[in-house]
């Protein structure tokens, strides 16, 4: 796959979940099979997620550095998923950091997710928080 048509994928992740109210990419190709996406996603009720990836597309999708760091309207963390070396998990470098309101921020082992896996824990959250209201 060329790294524009994983932009495109990517791209179309957003535009087909109906809680997206506004999408914000910068995308860069640095070879054919390589690039750098960075982006800001809005859904509603406020939730923002924020992107970056470098990633390689050939011969497999790998992710080689990676964040995704989600928060409510006010700014407050939800989760965010990263790959920089500064937490010793099970999964490292791999984690996720999840804030509760009985524990605060808290650090777990976690895989790299899927950018479809971490869209769907969004709309788990909108929807959970629908639900409460």
């Amino acid at each position: 796959m060329l790294i524009e048509e994983y932009f495109v994928r990517l791209e179309q992740t957003f535009a087909s979940c109906p809680h997206v109210v506004q999408t914000t990419f910068t995308k860069d190709k640095r070879a054919p099979h390589i690039g750098f996406v960075k982006g800001t996603v809005v859904f509603s009720q406020g939730i923002q997620l924020f992107i970056m990836e470098f990633v390689r597309t050939e011969p497999r999708l790998v992710k080689t550095k990676y964040r995704y760091h989600c928060q409510d309207a006010a700014g407050k963390l939800l989760f965010r998923y990263d790959d920089a070396p500064h937490h010793q998990t099970g999964t490292f470098p791999h984690h996720k950091h999840v804030w509760t309101a009985t524990k605060g921020e808290t650090i777990v082992a976690s895989s790299s997710p899927s950018i479809e896996a971490v869209v769907d824990e969004v709309i788990n959250l909108i929807e959970q928080e629908t639900q409460d209201a």
